[in-house]
This record gives C-alpha cells, structure tokens and sequence, in this order.
C-alpha cells in the first residue's frame, strides 16, 4: 500500500495529468508527479542563460513560421497581437519538443519577506530575478515534453498542430472571433485527415494529438515565463518581451 495521499480529485481531473499518465486513447503510462515531496519547494533552470537563448530561437522560428500562415497575415494587427499573447507559451513548450530542446533545474530557496522587501526596494525591476517556480509544475513539464517527443511528431503534425494552438478563440476581444474559430476547426479537421492518410486510418493516433492539443492549451503562461524567461529578464513584462520577439525587435 502506497502512503501517498496526495492524488486528490483535482489533480485526477487535470488534462495535464491524464496526458502525462495514459490518459488519452492507446496512449502509454508516463511518469507520475507526486506532490508529496515537492509541496512549497522551488526550482529554477540550471544553465538559465543558455535555456533563455535556445527558448528565445525556438520563438523566433515559431514567430517567422505563424508570420508566413497567408490566413494569419491577413487578420487585423490587433487581433494577431491577441492571438500572440494568448498563445506564445504552448507554441514555445511545442517548439521545444520539435527542436528537441532540454533543461535541468537546481532547487533554489524562498526568500524571506523582509528579503523581499529591502531587495525590491534596492534594485531596479528589471533586476530582480524569479525566485523560481513549483518544482511540480517544473517537472510537470519537463516529463509532459519528454512524453511529446515518444510520439514522434511529423513535420506535418507540428505544423496543423501549431495552427490549431494559433488560432484559438479564447483570446480576448477579438475582432474576427468567428473566421479564427472556424481556421481552429480547420486546422484541426486538416490533422485528422493527415493522420488518417498517413498513419492508415488510425484513430488511436489522432486521440492522443487532441490530447496532446488539450493540454498545451491548459498551459500556465506564468510557470513557463518563470521557468524559461524571468531567470535572465528580471521581473519586466513578459509579454512586452514577446511581443518584441514578434515583431522582430532586438530583445537579447
């Protein structure tokens, strides 16, 4: 008998967790993250200077690709502002399995209020550094691209999938909200019908690339900040640092 209580029913009901433990349809039984040991602990990215830039390549190839989508180009400035802010973070987490990029975290300790304190009131914002982020949220990850990179995505696949996380309609205010639903649905139906071309109709293959969909979308846009950009840019907006990225700004 296990002594550990931890697998309440929250965490049974993550889509991240379900992916990471066999959830989807044929999928095999990854790794399980126990909350047990890591609870209040912190990491942070152990070579954070060289993660940051192969982090920052993987955007700007991903930037270069979503500016070359003619559907992408010919939506308002706005609204392909929206999408980027809304999106950034699963594209990057994407591209990293693509590029077969990895990182390695070093335990690191929460400061003391009163360290907080004076230390933010010496020090210009930008120069204040992330403490770090949940060690579960950090392994969360690093097991969930692991898991990816099993799957052995197409070039394809990457692509249809990217333009599934692109063009999603969660993101707030837009203006064409209905044609950027109907381009998700596309790119969706367009993997569907790769997959079953490709891969002779199986549907076990295309149940776990939904899954796979599913849970970059439920991604926490401040863990992968924290992870893979606050350890070299300090505490300064993130997304003005994204944005930059997109609009092919010097940001390094």
């Amino acid at each position: 008998m296990s002594c550990c209580e931890c697998r309440g029913a929250e965490e049974q009901g993550s889509i991240l967790f379900s992916l990471l433990n066999g959830g989807a349809p044929g999928g095999p039984r990854g790794l399980h993250v126990c909350s047990c040991a890591s609870d209040g602990r912190l990491v942070s990215i152990r070579a954070p200077h060289l993660v940051f830039k192969a982090a920052s390549e993987v955007l700007e190839k991903t930037f270069s690709f979503v500016k070359n989508v003619p559907c992408f180009r010919g939506l308002p400035a706005e609204d392909q502002v929206r999408l980027v802010r809304h999106s950034w973070a699963p594209l990057l987490l994407l591209g990293m399995v693509q590029d077969s990029v990895d990182f390695d975290t070093v335990e690191t300790r929460r400061p003391s209020l009163l360290h907080g304190i004076l230390t933010r009131q010496q020090r210009a914002p930008a120069e204040i550094q992330d403490p770090g982020v949940p060690v579960r949220d950090a392994e969360g990850i690093k097991t969930f691209l692991l898991k990816c990179r099993g799957l052995r995505i197409s070039v394809k696949e990457y692509a249809f999938l990217k333009g599934a996380i692109l063009f999603t309609a969660e993101a707030s205010e837009l203006q064409c909200l209905e044609y950027i639903s109907a381009l998700r649905r596309e790119a969706e139906r367009a993997l569907y019908e790769h997959v079953r071309a490709a891969r002779c109709g199986r549907a076990g293959r295309f149940a776990r690339l939904r899954a796979l969909l599913s849970a970059l979308r439920a991604v926490d846009q401040e863990v992968v900040a924290g992870l893979f950009i606050r350890p070299v840019t300090g505490t300064s907006n993130i997304e003005e640092h994204v944005l930059a990225m997109f609009h092919g700004q010097h940001v390094r």
